[in-house]
Formats: C-alpha cells, sequence, structure tokens
C-alpha cells in the first residue's frame, strides 16, 4: 500500500494511519484515509479532475498495474456522471501503480437505511433508487459495451459456474449424467429467454442491489461497484434491486417483472455465494441463504423451470460443507 499511496500523492503520515476495509467479492482492497484536504495527488497517471476534497477519501488497489477493471471503472464511473447518475469523485488515478484516490461515502448503504425505515418509507427508498435507472440507462454506448453484453451464451456460463460450485462442490461431486442432461437442458432454456429480444438490451450496472447503492453527502444516492457495467435486458437491475440484499424487506410482485430474468439471476447469484463459501468467506452464508429462498418463493410449480428446483440445497451447510 505503501507505493500506491506514494504514486497518488498521499502522505506518509495518512496512509501510516488508513484503516483497512473488509473487501468486496472482488479482488480490490480498500483503506479509508483520515479525514482531511487532499489536492488530488502527484501521480504520473490520469486524474478526473483537480478538485480538493475535505471530506472522506479511499485509497482503493487493484492486484496489479494496468488492470481491466480499473481502466473500467475509470472510463465508466466518467459516463455515468455525465449522465447525471452520482458516482465517487476520483481524486487521483495511478493505473501504473495499480492504485486510485476515490471519494468515501461511508458504511451506511441503501440496505442500512431500508433496515432502519419504517414499513411505509421502505417503498420510497426503492423508488428513489430505481429512479436512478433512466440516467444510468443514458450512458454512451461506448462505455456500455466496455464489457462483453449479456446474451445467451453469457448466461449460460454463469449457470454453469452456478452448477460447478453449487451442485458439483467445485468439481469434487460431479452430477450423474441423468441430472447433468436435465440441468443442462432447463438450465439453457432459462438463459436462452433471461437474454430475450435481440434489440431490446440496455445500460444495465449488474449488481443494482442495496449494498452498492449509498447516500452521497449531497443527500442523493449515489452508485458505487459499476464497473461491470454492460448491456444487458431491462429488469436485470430491477430485479437485483428488489429480490437481493436489502430490497427484500419490501414485497415486490414477481410477476412485474420477467420471470426468467429474476431467476437467472438468482441462480447466478446461488453460485457466486457459494464459490466465496467455499472459499471460507462465511460472512456470504446468509445472503447465499436469502438467494436460495428467492428462488424457491419465485419459482411457480407451473414454471418452466421448476425442474431447477430439485437442485436447490435444503441447508446451506449441508451443501457446502460448510
Amino acid at each position: 500500500m505503501r507505493a500506491a499511496a506514494e504514486a497518488l500523492g498521499v502522505a506518509p503520515a495518512e496512509a501510516a494511519a488508513a484503516q483497512k476495509l473488509a473487501g468486496d467479492a472482488g479482488t480490490r482492497c480498500y483503506y479509508r484515509l483520515p479525514d482531511g484536504p487532499t489536492s488530488g495527488g502527484r501521480t504520473s497517471g490520469r486524474r478526473s479532475s483537480g478538485r480538493r476534497s475535505s471530506g472522506r477519501r479511499l485509497l482503493v488497489t487493484y492486484p496489479e498495474p494496468f488492470t481491466p477493471a480499473q481502466r473500467n471503472w475509470t472510463a465508466i464511473r466518467l459516463a455515468l456522471a455525465e449522465s447525471g447518475v452520482r458516482v465517487p469523485e476520483l481524486f487521483a488515478d495511478a493505473p501504473e501503480a495499480g492504485a486510485a484516490l476515490i471519494e468515501d461515502f461511508g458504511d451506511r448503504d441503501l440496505a442500512a437505511e431500508l433496515g432502519e425505515a419504517p414499513p411505509v418509507a421502505r417503498a420510497e427508498l426503492l423508488e428513489e433508487a430505481e429512479a436512478i435507472l433512466p440516467l444510468l440507462r443514458q450512458v454512451s454506448l461506448s462505455a456500455a459495451s466496455r464489457n462483453p453484453r449479456f446474451d445467451a451464451e453469457f448466461f449460460s456460463g454463469e449457470l454453469a459456474q452456478t452448477r460447478h460450485w453449487l451442485l458439483e462442490g467445485g468439481g469434487a461431486r460431479p452430477l450423474s449424467s441423468s441430472d447433468l442432461a436435465l440441468w443442462e437442458a432447463v438450465s439453457r432454456e432459462l438463459a436462452n429467454r433471461a437474454a430475450g429480444r435481440d434489440g431490446t438490451a440496455v445500460p444495465t450496472h449488474r449488481d443494482f442491489h442495496a449494498n452498492n447503492i449509498l447516500r452521497a453527502p449531497d443527500g442523493r444516492l449515489a452508485v458505487i461497484d459499476f464497473q461491470d457495467l454492460r448491456l444487458g435486458p431491462p429488469d436485470y437491475d430491477r430485479v437485483s434491486l428488489r429480490f437481493e440484499r436489502g430490497g427484500t424487506l419490501v414485497d415486490s410482485d414477481p410477476s412485474a417483472y420477467d420471470e426468467a430474468v429474476l431467476l437467472q439471476r438468482a441462480w447466478k447469484v446461488v453460485g457466486t455465494f457459494a464459490k466465496l463459501l467455499s472459499w471460507g468467506r462465511r460472512s456470504y452464508r446468509p445472503f447465499f441463504e436469502a438467494a436460495c429462498a428467492v428462488i424457491r418463493a419465485h419459482t411457480r410449480p407451473s414454471s418452466d423451470f421448476a425442474p431447477l428446483l430439485r437442485f436447490l440445497p435444503e441447508d446451506a451447510g449441508d451443501a457446502l460443507r460448510v
């Protein structure tokens, strides 16, 4: 972290006092710097602005220099800001050091707001968050095309990862030939229908849930973790918001959303959390169990995708050996 701080122009005393935060599901590391002004840093990389900040700042490190994730974050952040979406300020960018200095919105996300709000106010909070989506969908096509679009092949690949980590224990428990044939047939149809028709895709955050939406100091809801933005089905971000994390505190009618998009996203999320749990990251177990509950609750008995329910574990510990 010392080299990253030097590349960003962060004073040694500030770097020494930085607090390392719990990481997300990715490979980035976050360090909260002490409150105080910053000049934006001395860096051989790009800077998004020369603004001074007296607020909180995060020093972000990537696993290596010049990663696509850092390039995407920087380019997509600018495109979102130009579209009117509140995103963190970028004070300094040093891709050659795999580091950036960004605005820190703190730890209280929309999930916390939803949990503390009276029931009558929760629906309003979700509506406030959904109001971000029309702005997000105005980002340039070039920004939305930095990542591969959501199509049937992409969705099938995600469901293959779910099979690998959830059903097969990371390869330790291969499915029988009959179970594999059933999973492949139904999951392929789910992916095809979730992808939808050509020409309907819109810019999509990809992880538009309540832990990635925070209240900025100016009072607006802001979006983070947007480096995977891409073209996808119109309902994708809406079901992520309403059927994951804190969004489940509000009763939402699943029939108002594309069934295949809702279920593909939920099965993908279950697979992601199964992988993280297999790596010993036990803090994700409640999210895993919640995603399983969403699948059970919103797969109709008459649904074409109901056969997948036989693969859903009744108990996370038994399924994942955790």
